[in-house]
């Protein structure tokens, strides 16, 4: 990006930061670290309160603005050992690895079912935390940020938050090991659904699949009669219930516990066990896209291209911005099909768009701005 598209980026931040809401709890007991050239070319950074922190973006205006998961008693201190680490909120982060530089973004519906996932199955129900105590944002770019700021888990130390990976990433799940027969004759006793853990999802998921798409786990559940029975016996966690022979069952069941773990957690469970870790500050601006690392109240509504692009005044969504492509483009589906575009291409588009290219090093400003 050259040093014009760069001054009118920081301009545009700028006035979003002006009037951006920010909620950092202990705000004054974090680190921050900035970038511009890379996503953190300073750290070691600290602010007294909300206001301080606001005016240091307008007055500033990084690319890139994070801060740390962990609490300190002197977040500005350095080297590390001299903050004096107080705990650190559990961040779980969500991303999507694709080819090319606008792959990812067709997967972006996928890892928001992951988020939900994540959120309803594993931290609110196995891991018990409270709603209050889990605030979900956009990254800005590929993925989700899922902040745990339960007291409970704030001085865990790097094995056990790798744990807590492992464990939604189903590392060393065997869902064989849920089955055992028992009796004589023998039954096939197997996990329920009012059961917690994978166990009762497995249970969940089997009927869930047997009721929408019964063919897929065998033909013979297509009939009623059958799958009824077979149905009702799972609530029992008696499997037995069907003429399928236990080992023939159990293997059919391989691809639906294959997708019980969450597999878009950060794959090297660096950002979760990294107790100094910078996280993008929620409600900050992704210095690679324009678009907003927005705080989610409604995941389920969540749609990034309609609700993390800067479409406010205050965001330079008013007007068109002329650019002209230094690459060729493929059409991206944002909340309409942009592109193709071919390199030299010149064209006006609004802002949030035009901004979304030139940030991604796609187009460079070609013109003034209306």
């Amino acid at each position: 990006m050259n040093a014009a598209d760069a001054t009118l980026a920081r301009k545009i931040f700028a006035s979003y930061y002006e009037t951006a809401e920010f909620r950092i709890p202990m705000l004054e007991q974090r680190e921050f670290g900035i970038g511009n050239q890379k996503k953190i070319d300073a750290r070691h950074l600290n602010f007294a309160n909300a206001q301080e922190f606001r005016n240091y973006l307008c007055n500033n205006t990084p690319l890139f603005v994070s801060h740390s998961t962990a609490y300190y008693d002197f977040p500005g201190a350095s080297p590390m050992v001299k903050k004096c680490w107080r705990g650190a909120d559990v961040v779980f982060d969500l991303d999507i690895h694709a080819e090319g530089r606008f792959g990812a973004y067709a997967h972006l519906a996928s890892v928001k079912e992951d988020v939900i996932r994540l959120v309803n199955d594993f931290i609110l129900n196995d891991f018990g935390i409270s709603r209050e105590n889990v605030a979900v944002a956009f990254s800005g770019n590929r993925g989700y940020h899922v902040h745990v700021r339960d007291p409970a888990f704030l001085p865990l130390g790097s094995d056990e938050r790798h744990e807590l990976v492992d464990y939604i990433m189903g590392q060393g799940l065997d869902y064989t090991q849920f089955f055992t027969p028992e009796g004589k004759p023998a039954k096939l006793i197997g996990p329920r659904p009012d059961e917690g853990g994978y166990r009762g999802r497995l249970a969940r998921g089997t009927i869930k699949l047997l009721e929408e798409d019964p063919g897929q786990l065998s033909r013979l559940f297509t009939k009623e009669k059958e799958r009824n029975f077979f149905i009702s016996g799972i609530k029992e966690g008696n499997w037995s219930r069907t003429s399928l022979k236990p080992n023939d069952l159990v293997s059919r069941l391989k691809p639906l516990a294959a997708g019980l773990p969450v597999g878009s957690v950060d794959t090297d469970a660096g950002v979760t066990q990294d107790l100094s870790k910078l996280i993008r500050v929620p409600n900050s601006i992704h210095g690679d896209t324009g678009m907003v690392a927005r705080i989610i109240n409604n995941i389920d509504a969540f749609d990034p291209w309609k609700d993390a692009m800067m479409r406010e005044a205050g965001g330079g969504g008013i007007g068109d911005m002329k650019i002209r492509f230094t690459e060729d483009v493929p059409a991206i589906e944002m909340d309409q099909t942009m592109g193709p575009f071919n390199k030299d291409d010149e064209l006006a588009l609004p802002r949030h768009y035009a901004l979304f290219f030139v940030l991604k090093g796609s187009a460079t400003l070609a013109g003034p701005t209306g």
